[in-house]
């Protein structure tokens, strides 16, 4: 479709008739793209709760841990939020603060399982699955990490 807008005016003219004109049905496509766009409005903020501890990292814990089966614990913190994790044979444990509503196990296949978190925000979950994954929870979701 091309317009000839030779002068601001003609341009002016053709945006005022735009905008007065009622619009019709919006077209679906531009609806999910729209929608598609709004998902990454805070994407930044799920972004924040990257590693901050992880107990495979610890050198001194390395040693002993390879000659013990110990858990893993991996701390993720935020402006204002906190997660606390361990990691072992027996499932996982966690605490979610401040504490509220639920936290999901994300792999790359989707949701692996979601736990309901108490009043001190401590969740417990089944054995965790091996590869990436990520922790999502109402105010946020952590970074990718490999178990």
């Amino acid at each position: 479709m091309r317009h000839d807008w030779d002068s601001d005016e003609v341009l002016l003219d053709a945006l005022r008739d735009a905008l007065s004109t009622p619009s019709e049905e919006v077209p679906p496509e531009f609806v999910e793209a729209a929608k598609a766009a709004f998902t990454w409005r805070n994407i930044d903020e799920e972004l924040l709760l990257i590693t901050s501890y992880d107990s495979v990292l610890d050198d001194t814990l390395f040693a002993r841990a390879r000659s013990t089966a110990t858990a893993r614990q991996l701390v993720f913190d935020a402006h204002d939020v906190s997660l606390q994790v361990e990691v072992s044979a027996a499932g996982i444990t966690g605490q979610l603060m401040p504490a509220t509503g639920s936290v999901t196990l994300v792999t790359p296949s989707g949701d692996h399982e979601t736990a309901a978190v108490d009043e001190l925000g401590m969740f417990v979950m089944g054995m965790a699955p091996r590869g990436p994954v990520k922790f999502r929870f109402a105010s946020g979701c952590t970074d990718w990490f490999i178990l």
